[in-house]
């Protein structure tokens, strides 16, 4: 059972979990669990299905990038007996105006009552932290809004759009083709070997917080508190300063 560790590991106090509750869900995921690479710097081996994401996060105490918490978080929601299924998709760099290695993204997508939703816990602190419907309705996550938009590309038929005030951004395209466990061990191996990579070359974490965000380099922490931002020196190891993040 999967679910009642999840729950517990999030401090959420009810004891099953239908679609209303998704947004509180969704915040108390992102404010305990950091989007972090310790395991793809160390290039770790282990299982991306249910049994092994329970280890690996939950009793080992680990975050992950988003083929580790959107699995988790499809696994748990799948027990719930909530209709859902994993697409794959590609980032868009808006720096680079390029994409990222193909298909090295990963979501779910939910359906309730006829309808679709976007579910997102690992796009680093770019989160709804609520369902996201296929209708490209505007919905608010903490401080960036986002939609889904039926557009062709060259890789995908739908795009997460972002909009953090200066107008829609692509965020990533994706396929609603459903992805097994074989593609997210696929999409891992390309994290951790392809020199394109943005995860295998240094160290990288961050997460939500009920205030802002925390960004965490091998060097530095950066803290975002309201309209409040603080860079420090990271004052003890990455490693160490990571598990502080996990409750």
């Amino acid at each position: 059972m999967i679910q009642s560790a999840f729950l517990q590991k999030i401090g959420y106090e009810g004891q099953s979990i239908t679609f209303n509750d998704l947004p509180v869900l969704l915040k108390k995921m992102a404010y305990t669990f950091p989007f972090e690479n310790r395991s793809v710097l160390k290039k770790q081996s282990y299982a991306l299905n249910q049994e092994g994401l329970k280890q690996h996060l939950l009793e080992e105490n680990r975050g992950g990038l988003c083929y580790d918490l959107n699995p988790l978080l499809y696994y748990v929601l799948k027990e719930a007996g909530l209709s859902v299924q994993l697409l794959q998709g590609t980032v868009y760099i808006k720096e680079a105006d390029t994409w990222a290695i193909d298909g090295t993204h990963v979501a779910i997508m939910l359906k309730h009552h006829n309808e679709r939703f976007l579910i997102d816990a690992g796009f680093g602190v770019n989160l709804p932290l609520q369902p996201v419907p296929f209708t490209e309705d505007w919905v608010e996550g903490a401080s960036i809004r986002f939609r889904v938009k039926a557009e062709k590309t060259e890789k995908g038929t739908h795009l997460l759009q972002l909009d953090r005030g200066d107008g829609a951004e692509t965020g990533y395209a994706f396929t609603l083709n459903e992805v097994d466990e074989a593609a997210l061990v696929q999409l891992r191996h390309e994290i951790y070997e392809n020199e394109s990579s943005t995860f295998n070359k240094r160290p990288l974490a961050s997460k939500l917080t009920p205030t802002g965000r925390v960004v965490v380099t091998e060097d530095h922490v950066t803290t975002h508190e309201h309209e409040e931002v603080s860079k420090k020196p990271l004052p003890v190891p990455f490693e160490d300063y990571v598990k502080k993040l996990i409750p």
